[in-house]
């Protein structure tokens, strides 16, 4: 019995012996450095998560930038398309005014008819001719209605729309890419020469004396903006004329 008792009191011995060991220092270390690395290991998890979730934001940014950008764009090319249009509806509405008012003036204008007959102008003929020379026009034809208007003139020296067709092709000689200005400036001096009365006088003597002016003529501007004043001192060119002459006086 006493040898049971001993060897028990060694085996407990033994076994608390091992029992320190396995939870020693070493051990201890070694769950110490587990225990770091763990952390580490749960340290650096956010810090990715915010590089990825920093990322994704930038792209989305990104994405919302090029969204805009195109956006932007498709809107450009409507107000491009518009403006487009606006100018055409306004160039149809400047013609079909003209029209009108060329419509009415002929109707009072029996005894012109009648000369034109008997110059042996034929007054159907003369108003096809003007109207293809305008339909060129209206169509943005203005090579063809430059021609249209000169073969006019030419085929129709009494003609009804003679003023008109001076103007037109003034206009067009001077908005051309390379316009030619010593036309432009005949077919306006044509139209406040010959047709005083008319409703494009006004306008065609403020016009060439403009051309003048930006040419560096000033005298014959000068001459031509203070017959507009004197003799169309109701028009809107007239107050136009007079900004104008101050400034070439100044």
């Amino acid at each position: 019995m006493r040898a049971r008792l001993i060897v028990g009191a060694m085996l407990g011995t033994l076994v608390f012996c091992a029992h320190a060991q396995s939870t020693g220092p070493l051990a201890v270390e070694e769950r110490s450095l587990a225990q770091a690395q763990s952390k580490m290991r749960s340290a650096s998890t956010p810090s990715a998560a915010v590089n990825e979730d920093g990322l994704m934001v930038l792209m989305q940014q990104q994405q919302q930038f090029e969204e805009q950008v195109q956006q932007l764009q498709g809107q450009l090319e409507e107000l491009r398309h518009e403006l487009s249009t606006l100018k055409k509806a306004e160039r149809e509405r400047y013609l079909d005014l003209d029209a009108r008012i060329n419509t009415l003036a002929e109707r009072g204008s029996t005894a012109k008819e009648e000369a034109a007959v008997a110059g042996n102008n034929d007054p159907e003929a003369d108003r096809a001719a003007y109207n293809a020379a305008k339909d060129k026009l209206v169509a943005g034809d203005f090579s063809g209605a430059i021609a249209g208007f000169e073969a006019y003139l030419k085929d129709f020296p009494q003609g009804l729309s003679r003023a008109d067709a001076h103007f037109w092709a003034g206009k067009l000689y001077s908005d051309q890419k390379e316009p030619d200005l010593q036309k432009a400036q005949g077919h306006f001096q044509a139209v406040a020469d010959n047709y005083p009365d008319h409703s494009k006088a006004s306008k065609s003597l403020y016009i060439l004396a403009v051309m003048q002016a930006n040419a560096g003529e000033i005298s014959p501007a000068k001459v031509n903006l203070h017959k507009l004043i004197k003799q169309y001192q109701d028009s809107r060119e007239a107050k136009q004329a007079q900004g104008l002459l101050e400034q070439l006086n100044e």
